[in-house]
């Protein structure tokens, strides 16, 4: 059976309930408008507080013109789709004034608005001016858009105002020290800084607003690979909920939406197989808990939290060489998905979904836990697990969609019961490891697969 694929409304998070939405940045907000009403249920207003191209009006299949509404909810029964725009001067149309787009959604005969909300020159990546974006009140979602075009030539020709852009990145490096500018082209971390810089893509933005980027002509394995990278960086900021890797032109559209991650490392264990706390035992030039940190914090996740239990002090003697967020679970002696409730209700609302690993799991090698958030960036399914030979394995990522069935299990219950409750919204991926069926619960099995 083939693997369901993201939709642009389900990526974006739409469809649910009433929304307004503005699309700022760079070039592809006109094809994402239409492409996105065309798959949005329920009856979709297009417009532009700033101005439409005459030869974009006819992409439209219904147009109305904001001084003469009137014929609106004809239009939206015959269509479901409606351009409302302002008047037509040469080859363009000019924008709505800003309080129309609310007005429009308080109608019972709209669901959804979409607003272009600026212009870019169909450059791929653009600065706001001081009057930019015109974002109306009331938005509900801002979308920052950028091409990844716009990694592979001087910023002077991918950039609409480039000294306006190169304004906003000529700040110190990033945070983990990448330059946003290389011998004059936009890097990954400087788009990531441009869309999510509040005088770039978060100009305007609501604070009650949800933000999500959305990286279009993501079209090679080079473009996606700065894309992650782009994304990873965009996802530090804490307005960001997402970010949409995406090529508009392709029969499916979205490639990827990459969610916040927070990996569960499981600590808290008495070890009573073992006899002594594994997690304390010498691994090479580490301890066993030390390097399942170290390839956690070496993937692509969010962010770590370490759960505690039994023996806390000495545990967590071993994160000061991982700063690592911390917290003690004191129900451990209660078994291990104490120690997941205990996590799930101590992360933030922006957290989307957890890797849940075992803090005996040293063997699993970053590759492995980039492969099953790369599954869950690809899929809109709420579980990944990993199988090596046909036998499903740990760690595994957990949706958000989960948290509550997962917090409403009996003690005697394991975080594995939602897998086999929920077998259609598995995604499997196959490792060439066979780590992932192991964890060192005994003498000999440590002996085995110790360094």
């Amino acid at each position: 059976m083939d693997e369901p694929h993201w939709t642009l409304r389900a990526a974006l998070g739409l469809g649910q309930r009433p929304e307004l939405v503005a699309l700022v940045g760079g070039g592809g907000k006109t094809g994402l408008l239409f492409a996105l009403a065309a798959e949005l249920p329920g009856r979709t207003v297009i417009t532009t507080t700033t101005r439409i191209f005459a030869a974009q009006i006819r992409l439209a299949p219904a147009v109305c013109y904001a001084d003469d509404l009137e014929p609106l909810g004809r239009l939206l029964d015959a269509h479901r789709v409606c351009l409302v725009i302002n008047r037509v001067e040469g080859d363009k149309a000019l924008g709505v004034p800003p309080d129309l787009p609310a007005r429009l959604l308080s109608r019972p005969d709209v669901d959804t608005v979409l607003v272009e909300a600026d212009g870019s020159r169909m450059r791929p990546v653009k600065a706001p001016a001081e009057h930019e974006p015109v974002i109306p009140p009331g938005m509900t979602l801002v979308v920052p858009v950028a091409g990844l075009d716009a990694l592979e030539g001087p910023l002077d020709r991918v950039a609409h105002r480039p000294e306006m852009v190169r304004a906003l990145l000529e700040e110190p490096p990033t945070a983990d020290g990448r330059p946003p500018l290389k011998d004059g082209r936009l890097t990954p971390a400087g788009l990531a800084r441009l869309l999510t810089h509040p005088n770039g893509g978060l100009k305007g933005a609501p604070a009650d607003a949800r933000v999500i980027p959305f990286l279009n002509k993501v079209e090679s394995e080079s473009r996606l690979a700065a894309a992650r990278t782009a994304a990873r960086l965009m996802l530090r900021e804490p307005r960001v909920s997402r970010v949409v890797l995406a090529s508009l032109h392709s029969d499916q559209p979205v490639r990827e939406v990459r969610r916040r991650v927070t990996a569960v490392v499981l600590a808290a264990g008495e070890s009573r197989r073992m006899g002594r706390n594994k997690l304390l035992l010498p691994w090479g030039d580490s301890t066993v808990l030390g390097r399942t940190l170290a390839n956690v914090r070496a993937s692509d996740v969010d962010d770590v939290l370490l759960v505690t239990g039994h023996e806390r002090e000495k545990v967590e003697a071993i994160i000061t060489q991982h700063p690592t967020f911390c917290i003690h679970n004191g129900d451990y002696a209660n078994g291990m998905l104490s120690s997941v409730q205990a996590a799930l209700r101590a992360l933030p609302a922006q957290t989307e979904a957890i890797l849940a690993i075992l803090g005996d799991q040293p063997m699993v090698e970053p590759a492995v836990l980039d492969a099953l958030l790369a599954a869950y960036a690809a899929t809109p399914k709420g579980l990944v697990a990993p199988y090596y030979r046909g036998a499903r394995g740990n760690p595994v990522i957990i949706d958000r969609r989960y948290f509550d069935e997962l917090l409403a299990l009996p003690p005697d219950a394991a975080p594995r019961a939602l897998l086999r409750r929920h077998p259609d919204d598995v995604r499997p991926v196959e490792v060439e490891s066979e780590a992932i069926l192991h964890d060192l619960d005994r003498p000999e099995e440590y002996e085995r697969w110790r360094p």
